[in-house]
């Protein structure tokens, strides 16, 4: 059985341990079980610690510290979820594959930055059915279909209708009437699911080590500062601050792999410079934490009269937050560029706030610029640590996607009868549960920070695994695709 303790209570000899993942979130969890798969002996590091069934996203991250933004204010997030298991506790179980299209955008878009992954889709596909059959997805591997919500029935109506191809998404939950079903309990997204009917890091034992030939140990509580390294290129130590006790605490490392999100692992390279790294780890050429992406998108609401639809449809929502999408402008010649992005039911937190109101979302990826970049403000939080500082804004080609695919959005609901139709201010620019780019992968240390199976050029021993890597954002929810990139970057470790 995984170890998790804090790091303050866990009196270990690091020399133990293989690697050290720093991060526990899916990215960091799939390479520490890959890892003990191959009879390593792992250490996760993660500075958050364990979350309680129903416990919400915004008030439980309200403690950790947020990213100066373009703007000047600290109304940024820098972080997915601090928490043992990451966002994958509070997210909303949507689970696309990526498709070509998404690894190689430079057929759509043109940009100063490669745009392309280094890999294909035969890559990343036994590793997407690896994951498929480890969170139990529906419709994968003889799992069932979770179905489509009242709500979600309304809309794949209003899609036929359109033309606009409705689908039912795929989701990490197990489906109603299933052992360990949902039993639709609230209304699940930006929630702990109480029941473990919703796919997690924990309520699917990734990181149980149970059966496998190696261990994995994770020690929270605990926040890496910097990683010090060798004159040879590698990795020794890390140097991490434990809140709790106030105290700066050094962890040897035989080898580092760095999964804390496109956020957190820039940052911690540019924070790791010495006179072997000036600039930064993997920061020779200037391309640590360029090429920020957050997705753009954003939220149409459409007021609709209960007595026009069925009370059901427009009723309380308890259950999922999307359940119906339509793909019809993920590549498609009508929007900019021809290359568009999803539409999909999103409902609201609290199940009471869907009584009358039907809610869209609509997101793609965004343009990957240098000028989008996080770096290190001279300011510092309480504990010392430097602000992360967003430079980040769109282009008018993004800008032209996102208002296509709002425009869809607003016609699939002036079809259901909508009186009136709302767009929420976009927020996205300040970070998201969607973190992308910043560590980019290629063969090239002149265009890219990482090669194709994550290691930092130039350095031995120390690898980054996470959302950081992607090139391009995807045009769809990235959760799974992190975990399929993270387990085949994972498996190449000797």
């Amino acid at each position: 059985m995984t170890d998790i303790r804090h790091i303050a209570a866990a009196a270990c000899d690091y020399t133990n341990f293989d690697a050290v993942i720093v991060g526990s979130g899916p990215s960091g969890s799939i390479v520490a079980r890959t890892l003990a798969e191959k009879g390593r002996r792992v250490a996760v590091l993660e500075y958050g610690g364990l979350v309680s069934p129903g416990a919400m996203h915004e008030p439980h991250q309200a403690a950790y510290s947020k990213a100066l933004t373009s703007n000047g204010p600290a109304d940024g997030n820098p972080w997915t979820a601090c928490c043992v298991g990451g966002g994958m506790q509070f997210y909303n179980a949507i689970t696309f594959r990526y498709r070509q299209s998404d690894l190689s955008a430079s057929q759509y878009l043109g940009t100063d930055m490669e745009v392309d992954w280094p890999i294909n889709l035969r890559d990343l596909e036994p590793c997407y059915s690896q994951i498929e059959h480890l969170l139990e997805i529906g419709g994968t591997n003889g799992h069932s279909s979770y179905p489509a919500s009242p709500r979600g029935v309304m809309l794949s109506e209003a899609m036929q209708e359109l033309g606009m191809g409705p689908k039912n998404i795929l989701l990490a939950i197990r489906a109603p009437g299933n052992p360990g079903g949902c039993v639709k309990c609230s209304a699940c997204d930006e929630l702990v699911c109480p029941t473990d009917a919703r796919a997690s890091v924990l309520a699917r034992n990734i990181l149980d080590d149970s059966g496998l030939p190696g261990t994995i140990s994770v020690f929270y509580g605990c926040f890496v500062n910097r990683v010090e390294i060798r004159s040879n290129g590698r990795a020794e130590a890390l140097e991490c601050y434990v809140p709790l006790s106030s105290e700066l605490i050094r962890i040897p490392v035989e080898r580092v792999v760095v999964c804390a999100n496109a956020i957190q692992s820039a940052a911690l390279m540019l924070r790791s410079k010495s006179g072997h790294a000036p600039q930064g780890i993997g920061n020779e050429s200037d391309l640590v934490g360029r090429g920020l992406s957050f997705k753009i998108s954003g939220y149409s609401v459409g007021h609709v009269d209960p007595a026009d639809c069925g009370s059901d449809a427009l009723a309380s929502h308890w259950g999922p937050h999307a359940t119906v999408y339509t793909d019809e402008f993920y590549e498609h010649n009508d929007v900019p560029c021809r290359f568009g992005g999803l539409i999909y039911e999103a409902n609201f937190h609290s199940p009471s706030k869907n009584v009358g109101r039907v809610r869209l979302h609509y997101i793609a990826g965004d343009e990957p610029w240098s000028h989008n970049r996080i770096v290190l403000d001279d300011a510092a939080d309480r504990e010392g640590i430097p602000y992360i500082r967003f430079e980040y804004r769109n282009s008018e080609n993004d800008r032209e996607r996102i208002g296509f695919l709002a425009d869809r959005a607003d016609e699939i609901l002036r079809h259901l009868g909508a009186y009136r139709i709302e767009r929420e201010p976009s927020s996205h620019a300040k970070g998201s549960s969607h973190l992308h780019g910043t560590m980019r992968a290629g063969c090239d240390p002149r265009s890219s920070v990482v090669d194709s199976c994550g290691r930092v050029h130039g350095f031995t021993n120390i690898h980054v695994m996470d959302g950081s890597v992607m090139n391009f954002a995807g045009n769809s929810n990235p959760t799974h695709t992190i975990m399929a990139n993270a387990r085949r970057m994972a498996l190449s470790l000797e």
